[in-house]
């Protein structure tokens, strides 16, 4: 049975994953904990997960989760600490790593690594220019994994886009606007937005490529991969937002969008000190697509779903 070490469990990517995990069966799965409510862990994640007490700042704490040949799956980022502290972090598993002699590391980045890279096409060869510190450092934290992997063991980096799914931030604030007694502002925002790119993913399809990469027989010598759903046309503002309207029964609005030029957008998110001032931007999922990858929802299913859990847990909420 193959063994697969989650640290970040307890977040938005990782509550699914360990969900996917068990649903499929095969697996032993632990997750490192800092919370010593073992029982409260048990109830989260259910039967068949081990909880492992200790801390990726703690690189004592880390003796003994990894085991020989397993499959090591990175989600942890502090949010609440800055750059030294999450590659510090990243410094102590990789030791970690290396000292059990793991099989494969899988880190869970983020395609906001590209910062402000002009092409409208990105794919893993893009230069990355991130301008955010979160995007600085999820970049740094790439590389250190890279360079330290090598001669080890294999290291896979997934970039997925902006993370579509229940209970996630993605689209929270949209959903609102919309259903909320001031709809003539969104209506602005929908004059403003147009067709900008929302470069959504649902968290079905980010789990599914982390699965897919955990059990890919083939070598990974630090590759990159991107997650995303740009390969559909309505992944933009516009069809998002009617989408959403639609499904949470939402009156279209009484007049027509205008069209404002992308020009005047741009300068607008560049003001606003936004990491993509791009609205035209993709993400390529070619490479990982041509690896054999299937994902497992289309974006219209990812967004129905999200819109029943929307509908259910705010029955409040509808424009009047």
């Amino acid at each position: 049975m193959n063994t697969i070490a989650i640290t970040g469990a307890s977040g938005f990517i990782g509550k699914r994953l360990v969900a996917d995990l068990l649903r499929e069966g095969g697996y032993q799965i632990r997750v490192l904990s800092r919370d010593k409510q073992r029982d409260l862990h048990e109830q989260r994640f259910g039967q068949g997960v081990e909880i492992f007490e200790g801390d990726v700042s703690d690189p004592a704490s880390l003796k003994g989760f990894l085991t020989p040949a397993c499959t090591v799956i990175n989600l942890v980022y502090l949010w609440n600490a800055g750059e030294k502290s999450n590659l510090e972090c990243t410094h102590n598993l990789l030791a970690a790593c290396k000292d059990a002699n793991v099989a494969r590391l899988i880190h869970c980045s983020t395609a906001d690594v590209a910062g402000r890279a002009p092409d409208d096409l990105i794919d893993e060869k893009t230069l990355c220019r991130p301008i955010t510190e979160y995007g600085t450092t999820k970049l740094k934290i790439e590389q250190s994994i890279i360079n330290a992997a090598k001669d080890h063991f294999d290291a896979v980096i997934l970039r997925p886009t902006a993370v579509l799914g229940i209970g996630g931030e993605q689209l929270k604030k949209l959903a609102a606007d919309i259903g909320s007694k001031k709809r003539w502002k969104n209506y602005l925002k929908s004059c403003l937005f147009g067709r900008r790119r929302m470069n959504l993913v649902p968290v079905a399809n980010v789990s599914a490529a982390i699965l897919f990469l955990s059990r890919y027989t083939g070598r990974f010598e630090g590759e990159i991969f991107i997650v995303s759903d740009d390969d559909d046309p309505n992944n933009n503002f516009i069809d998002v937002e009617q989408f959403l309207m639609n499904a949470l029964g939402l009156k279209k609005y009484p007049l027509p969008q205008l069209p404002i030029p992308l020009t005047l957008l741009k300068c607008l998110l560049m003001l606003m000190g936004r990491n993509n001032i791009n609205p035209r931007r993709n993400f390529d999922p070619g490479k990982l697509n041509k690896l054999g990858f299937k994902k497992p929802l289309s974006l219209n299913e990812g967004l129905a779903e999200y819109a029943a859990w929307y509908r259910d847990s705010h029955p409040d909420e509808r424009a009047s």
